[in-house]
């Protein structure tokens, strides 16, 4: 099976794009730009996405993080996988997780 290329700023803006479409909403070129409380960072076998942006449950953001891993999948035809998340809300602490595996070639 050969493996699908693609550039790591159209992968970063289709996370982005998902990202705020199912967990948060938030400016997507706030995001790939680096100005924002969601950082994803890219490589060819993983993608993190960690944010520090506040929510009201922990139990809302999961189901939110939990489509996004469903949607993500269905679009990318299997290609990212969301293999590991979580939450955690700590006085006025934020923090949300996501580890996605990564089965395309990644490249500048």
């Amino acid at each position: 099976m050969k493996t699908k290329t693609v550039r790591e700023e159209d992968l970063k803006n289709l996370i982005a794009q998902f990202y705020c479409d199912f967990v948060d909403l938030q400016p997507v070129s706030e995001i790939t730009d680096g100005n924002s409380s969601v950082d994803i960072t890219i490589n060819s076998i993983c993608i993190y996405v960690i944010d520090y942006s506040s929510f009201n449950s922990e139990d809302e953001r999961k189901k939110c993080l939990e489509q996004f891993a469903e949607q993500i999948k269905a679009i990318s035809f299997g290609n990212l996988k969301v293999t590991y998340y979580g939450c955690k809300k700590d006085g006025n602490s934020y923090f949300s997780w996501m580890y996605i595996a990564n089965a395309y070639n990644v490249i500048d």
